[in-house]
């Protein structure tokens, strides 16, 4: 028996695929309750916390890097391209029950990207005015973004 793993076939990088999306949905779920988390941490000042906060969410990002990596590189071994319009011409291609079920998880999970796309902005909104306050309290007029 050999030491390296057989190449998928067409039917199980499908299926990882699929399980893929399944598995991101839990992910941004997760990721959407650490930035509200994050928010609130942000507010409250709670730096220790913060930092052990931001740790975590790090990982889950990786994770969630890694997961895409994969999605992309199936993909592009389907002979698909590894985008929106990639994925879109899997799902046509899916048995009927197979693709409602798909087209209707890859579409939450679009949906979880931008509530998480809009939580991370709020969170840096709430960090700029946050920058921007204590350069005021300490006298330095200094626009967000810029270097002191």
């Amino acid at each position: 028996m050999s030491q390296f793993a057989r190449p998928l076939d067409a039917k199980q990088r499908v299926k990882q695929l699929l399980l893929g999306v399944q598995r991101d949905l839990g992910s941004y779920g997760e990721l959407h309750d650490m930035l509200q988390r994050q928010h609130l941490l942000l507010a409250t000042h709670e730096v220790d916390e913060l930092t052990q906060h931001n740790l975590q969410q790090t990982e889950l990002m990786k994770q969630i890097e890694q997961q895409a990596q994969q999605r992309c590189q199936h993909l592009l071994a389907l002979g698909l391209a590894p985008d929106e319009q990639g994925m879109a011409k899997l799902i046509a291609r899916l048995p009927a029950q197979l693709q409602h079920t798909m087209a209707d998880q890859w579409q939450r999970l679009e949906s979880s990207l931008r509530q998480c796309q809009w939580q991370n902005d709020r969170n840096g909104r709430l960090l700029a005015g946050q920058i921007e306050t204590l350069h005021t309290l300490l006298g330095q007029r200094q626009e967000y973004g810029q270097e002191a």
